[in-house]
């Protein structure tokens, strides 16, 4: 794989890869089980079927959440009252089992060689992944909420402590808002006890605004290099990364704030108002862009997310392109997954409606892979193309 960060070939092919899944009850499978190939799979099928959903799946399995929805509720199968998804990860030297159980009312569970792991940063960032979906372009026209998720999903597969710090940040937030609006309710003020949750603040929250700025600064040579390849050097694209902690610490914030937030009954500062600025041609992308350059924006920006995964953890990140036809010409897509297979990201899931159209592309780039159709909570493997492996049975 080429390093866009140390402009040299690292040879990483295969330390990472998802040799097997069973789904029970999850979305729109009552069960599945699938055997994948190590390099590029293709998961082809009218729309509505599940392709998404096993991407789901994948994702859910590595970062322990669906990228698609915040509860658990809505990925366990109708009528049904848990899901369970088991997996066979091979690693450089070893292969892991993993079983995560997810039961309505009840704390999901996560077992890795029949070893409960107690906590979500202790398997965040163990499988790291990225996915890539129609629906991202609204990262960049949407509120500052979708871009610190960027962000955020990218540092916690690095680094558990960064996810231990926005895990306390989060819950102090809360609390704080709790307390301000139970101010504004009984008209009086505890300062004791809004400072007490304020000062727990402090450092967690200076903690992610370093990281964050690092990750971002590490990001801008990455994404420059990608873009010019995706974009062929049409545009000059930037992404800052923009904090009031840049300007002054959260202590002095909160306090130069502190009648602001009593008004407001709400934080007003802080990291949870942090932001990532994109810029074409130095003008604000969202103002600027075509849908084609949106979208050659957020591939840009994933496969960023990749290379830096790749560069902190020492592993090809799995890597899930869901639909990457829509918005991009059959030309474009071509010229993408030429880059990835010929690049060797490691293993690639993609979705399409169209077999022949994907199937014909990855023939004309002469790579190996397996297509699986899927309908309706059924999925087949259909195809294959193997110089090296065999189907599995």
């Amino acid at each position: 794989m080429f390093c866009y960060l140390c402009s040299t070939t690292i040879s990483i092919y295969h330390n990472l890869t998802l040799d097997s899944i069973k789904l029970t009850q999850f979305r729109n499978y009552a069960f599945t089980s699938l055997h994948f190939h190590h390099h590029v799979n293709a998961l082809t099928g009218m729309n509505g079927m599940g392709k998404t959903n096993v991407l789901d799946a994948i994702y859910y399995l590595c970062l322990g959440k669906s990228y698609f929805t915040s509860s658990d509720k809505n990925i366990i199968k109708q009528e049904t009252d848990f899901f369970r998804i088991e997996a066979s990860i091979d690693l450089k030297e070893r292969t892991e089992k993993v079983v995560i159980k997810s039961k309505a009312g009840s704390r999901k569970e996560i077992e890795i060689a029949g070893k409960k792991v107690e906590r979500i940063s202790d398997h965040v960032g163990r499988f790291p992944c990225v996915i890539i979906a129609p629906d991202d372009v609204q990262m960049m026209l949407d509120g500052s909420e979708e871009r610190r998720n960027f962000l955020n999903n990218t540092i916690v597969q690095t680094e558990k402590d960064y996810l231990e710090d926005l895990l306390l940040y989060n819950a102090l937030l809360k609390r704080r808002n709790m307390v301000l609006k139970s101010f504004s309710d009984q008209k009086r003020v505890d300062d004791l006890l809004l400072e007490s949750i304020s000062s727990a603040m402090y450092a967690p929250g200076q903690r992610i605004h370093e990281r964050r700025k690092l990750y971002t600064e590490q990001m801008m040579p990455v994404f420059a290099g990608i873009y010019r390849e995706i974009s062929n050097d049409r545009e000059k694209c930037n992404i800052r990364y923009e904090s009031q902690l840049s300007m002054d610490s959260l202590h002095n914030l909160f306090a130069k704030n502190k009648d602001k937030d009593l008004i407001l009954s709400r934080t007003t500062q802080g990291i949870h108002k942090d932001d990532l600025i994109f810029t074409m041609n130095d003008e604000p992308l969202r103002n600027y862009a075509s849908q084609g350059q949106l979208k050659s924006f957020v591939l840009a920006l994933k496969l960023t997310q990749y290379h830096l995964l790749q560069l902190h953890t020492g592993m090809p990140p799995i890597l899930l392109l869901d639909d990457i036809f829509d918005k991009l010409d059959p030309y474009r897509v071509h010229q993408l997954l030429a880059m990835l297979i010929q690049k060797d990201y490691g293993q690639l899931f993609i979705t399409d409606t169209q077999p022949d159209r994907i199937i014909k592309i990855l023939q004309e780039i002469g790579t190996d892979y397996y297509n699986f159709h899927v309908d309706n909570g059924s999925v087949q493997l259909v195809s294959s193309e193997n110089t090296h492996d065999h189907a599995p049975q």
